[in-house]
């Protein structure tokens, strides 16, 4: 390379240089004319609590057993932010009818949790066998306002979200984007 070359290079990346700085600032400024978030960090945190009951396993068992001998994959029907999944309906109706033939009941509740300034949300889903057999779990996942929904809507959202999840994991259910209109 020669001189005229080598300061050529120079200039070159002292221009780009500049332009670099330039978008730093500008990304530094937009950073701060952002509304501040405050994040915390969780070294240790309880997610799920599960509980199995004592009396009429067997029977809980046996009938949860049959249940999963007519489960069929729940439709993924229900579309957002580019994907589909299997929405709350889809997911009690795949199960319900079956659940309660076979002397099974599900229940969900809701249930919360604050740590630090931290609200967990989250959902206890129960299966209930008519013997007494019972089996139950909790999930919860951390909730805030977001800029379009206020923190009540998000606890909704969530709540739905782990509800969905919550059936699905207690009964064993999978989903699949195939409806069956194809066989």
């Amino acid at each position: 390379m020669t001189q005229v070359e080598a300061k050529a290079k120079i200039a070159e990346l002292e221009e780009d240089y500049e332009d670099m700085k330039g978008q730093a600032e500008d990304a530094q400024d937009e950073l701060k004319a952002r509304p501040s978030i405050e994040v915390e960090v969780f070294k240790e945190v309880t997610i799920t609590n599960s509980e199995i009951g004592t009396d009429g396993m067997g029977e809980l068992f046996h009938a949860m057993s049959k249940c999963q001998g007519e489960f069929k994959a729940v439709h993924k029907g229900a579309k957002a932010h580019k994907y589909d999944y299997a929405d709350l309906q889809s997911v009690l109706e795949a199960s319900m009818e079956i659940t309660s033939k076979n002397g099974i009941a599900v229940v969900q509740m809701n249930v919360s949790r604050i740590v630090g300034k931290t609200l967990f949300v989250g959902v206890k889903t129960i299966l209930g066998h008519e013997s007494g057999g019972w089996i139950s779990s909790e999930i919860y996942i951390p909730t805030m306002k977001t800029k379009m929904n206020t923190i009540v809507q998000m606890a909704g959202v969530n709540m739905t979200y782990l509800r969905r999840y919550g059936i699905q994991a207690a009964l064993g259910l999978a989903t699949t984007d195939n409806d069956g209109s194809d066989k």
